[in-house]
């Protein structure tokens, strides 16, 4: 990938490692699939290697409709309701120009003087001072100021903070973040799976070999 020295160029570095990112999501999470089927084959069969790389890839081929379908559902709502499951985790909550006069004209000016649509603002009723921007589209952006950061600081400050929100937005940093955090998801549910699947399939090879052993012995 080329290197980025300006800001036109890093809004296209992030936008062709968001696609390579989305790109290496499907590999890995049949990576991982692969290696449950693996283990699991391992763990229940006595075979050699052979053998069991080539059960695993019949048991892969099974789960790949599933997986694949599963993948692009999870995709699919992390894109679709990003801004909704951050808002649930976090508790912020929408505000207008009603709400808070000042500090909506402060986003409406810093937009325009851009050329960039005005994103959503919300506050998280918190004491802790901070700031974040979430979305991947236009009708998602929205930019979050917390009510301690807006005690805190004076005008300048806030509207520099709006300001260095809104360049995460326009560079295009935003949109990667959630992919990134979409992706996380998906390898840490995909991982979640495989490791129960693997446990349950040895508990059962475990109780099963039990089983074989008492009735040897009574015999």
């Amino acid at each position: 990938m080329l290197p980025a020295f300006g800001l036109y160029t890093h809004i296209r570095a992030n936008r062709l490692r968001s696609i390579f990112l989305m790109g290496t999501l499907f590999m890995l999470v049949y990576a991982l699939t692969y290696a449950g089927a693996l283990a699991a084959a391992a763990i229940t069969r006595n075979w050699g290697l052979d053998a069991l790389l080539y059960q695993a890839w019949l048991d892969f081929l099974t789960a790949l409709p599933f997986v694949t379908i599963a993948t692009l559902a999870w995709v699919a709502i992390g894109y679709l309701f990003n801004r909704q499951i951050i808002d649930a985790m976090i508790g912020g909550h929408s505000i207008t120009r009603a709400d808070e006069p000042k500090i909506f004209t402060m986003l409406e000016n810093l937009c325009i003087s851009r050329g960039i649509k005005t994103p959503r603002l919300e506050i998280l009723e918190t004491d802790v001072p901070n700031a974040f921007a979430t979305g991947v589209n236009e009708r998602q952006y929205s930019i979050t100021l917390t009510r301690g950061l807006i005690n805190t600081l004076n005008d300048d400050e806030i509207e520099a903070v709006i300001a260095h929100e809104l360049t995460h937005i326009r560079n295009g940093d935003v949109q990667l973040m959630v992919i990134a955090m979409v992706i996380a998801g998906v390898v840490a549910f995909v991982s979640e799976a495989v490791f129960r699947s693997i446990g349950r399939t040895g508990w059962r090879s475990s109780r099963s070999s039990n089983s074989d052993g008492d009735g040897k012995g009574k015999g």
